[in-house]
């Protein structure tokens, strides 16, 4: 039997990372806040049966609370409950009728909340489909889960525990760790590896040849160059839908351990990016880049062939870096440079067409005195 709505349940984790207890929802605010070891201010019997926006709520809402721009709303809000972040002041609660309850990290809290509550996709039971193309020299595991229309070429290797959604596509010799979980129409080409708990969004392309040309001249066409590298792709990455990583010219493309990459990013031909970095949606890397640890990358940023961003850096979104961006540093604009020099420039620049006038003024008088 399928669960109701109001069968759904919660799964808090307690700060060592296991199941601490479990609760189904409608759940009272006082039980909620028990879970979570948060602090309840307010009324504890107010029942939670949905989760929402501080905006769109009702008065079985749960929402959070991560900064005073968000307290703010607090007061003409419809919600019953809110998570809170400690140390945030909420104008406006009235404990009689609602509740809030106060946590480490509001948005961890909530988090843990959807993690319980996500109904999760339908996925393919263990074993092959009837209508999957296995070729006899292919290794899977027999837990592995191979969905209709797959294709999985000689040589390659499927983990213990991964889900091959349907019309995925697993080259010659490519490996796909364990648990990882491949979205539908996936294509991970010959000799590509891809790490343990990975999850891919769906037409994802791993492995396609680099962009290498050799330019046309007058004698000759453009020269395409063999690119005969591969891709290797750590554990815990995941993609959005529609990423393509191109394979090296020699050597590997590489990307490390639990970086998230959004939706139709685009990553050339020998580029190096670190562990836990995060990549927003359109963005590109040209060749051989290089990007470091912990950065993170904004929406449709160009990275140019080459070019570096050190550890722990930041790139905001619509910039395009031309050289590098140093460890710890935020670089905005175009070309990409500091945010306080960038900030200032564009400042600057609003104020260039009266600067102008103005100019142009006092020339006219100079020149009619």
């Amino acid at each position: 039997m399928t669960p109701s709505k109001a069968d759904t349940v919660f799964k808090p984790h307690n700060k060592d990372g296991g199941i601490s207890s479990i609760v189904s929802l409608p759940v009272r605010a006082e039980d909620l806040a028990t879970l979570l070891g948060g602090e309840l201010i307010g009324n504890p019997d107010v029942p939670l049966s949905t989760l929402g926006s501080i905006e769109d709520g009702s008065a079985e809402t749960l929402t959070f609370i991560r900064s005073s721009n968000y307290a703010k709303f607090w007061a003409d809000s419809l919600c019953g409950c809110a998570l809170v972040t400690k140390d945030i002041e909420v104008p406006g609660h009235n404990p009689n009728t609602r509740a809030l309850i106060l946590v480490e990290d509001a948005d961890e809290a909530m988090v843990m909340i959807l993690e319980a509550v996500n109904p999760k996709r339908a996925r393919p039971a263990p074993g092959i489909h009837s209508s999957a193309v296995v070729d006899p020299e292919a290794s899977i595991d027999p837990s592995a889960a191979i969905g209709p229309g797959c294709t999985i070429g000689a040589g390659a290797t499927i983990g213990k525990g991964a889900i091959l959604m349907p019309n995925v596509t697993i080259g010659v010799n490519a490996h796909i760790g364990q648990d990882t979980i491949l979205e539908p129409g996936v294509v991970i080409e010959d000799r590509c590896i891809v790490g343990s708990r990975c999850h891919f969004g769906a037409n994802c392309v791993v492995g396609t040849d680099g962009f290498g040309y050799l330019p046309p001249t007058d004698s000759r066409p453009a020269i395409k160059v063999p690119q005969i590298g591969t891709v290797e792709i750590g554990d815990d990455v995941e993609f959005g839908a529609c990423v393509t990583v191109d394979r090296a010219r020699f050597g590997a493309t590489t990307i490390g351990d639990r970086t998230k990459i959004d939706n139709q990013v685009h990553v050339a031909h020998n580029c190096v990016v670190g562990k836990d970095t995060l990549i927003a949606g359109r963005t590109t890397l040209g060749g051989s880049v290089t990007i470091g640890d912990f950065a993170m990358i904004g929406g449709a940023v160009v990275l140019n062939d080459q070019s570096v961003v050190g550890k722990h850096a930041k790139v905001a979104g619509g910039a395009i870096v031309l050289e590098s961006v140093p460890d710890n540093e935020t670089y905005v604009g175009m070309p990409a440079m500091p945010a306080r020099q960038a900030l200032l420039n564009y400042g600057a620049f609003r104020e260039l067409g009266t600067f102008v006038r103005k100019v142009e003024k006092r020339l006219k008088k100079l020149e009619s005195d």
